[in-house]
């Protein structure tokens, strides 16, 4: 009998995580959870990141702009909420059917 063969390890990754998230922010608006498949990463990790990335694109003259999470229901939106991930409840009408933020990189003025 021969071993068993060993799991496959990941893909070894060239860059980090908010490395691959400002090139995928780059390339488009997306949500958390679009950016987390397609890197490959856990949702919830997501945002996190985002907020590290929002400060380091200040420094640079840029920012991460956010469309705010809308209300499927009722269409109450987000626009004072300071997290980044996906709220849970509507407060307006108590609905759970939310459409997630959407995330993208603006270029600086000047």
């Amino acid at each position: 009998m021969s071993d068993p063969k060993p799991p496959p390890s990941p893909a070894p990754r060239s860059e980090t995580a908010r490395q691959a998230l400002l090139e995928e922010l780059r390339r488009g608006a997306a949500t958390a959870w679009e950016l987390s498949t397609r890197l490959g990463m856990r949702e919830r990790d997501v945002a996190p990141h985002l907020e590290h990335l929002a400060r380091s694109l200040r420094a640079r003259g840029e920012r991460l702009s956010v469309a705010p999470a809308r209300c499927l229901r009722c269409g109450y939106a987000f626009d004072e909420r300071r997290s980044l991930a996906k709220p849970s409840r509507c407060p307006a009408c108590r609905g759970e059917r939310i459409e997630a933020p959407r995330f993208r990189i603006d270029a600086g003025e000047g």
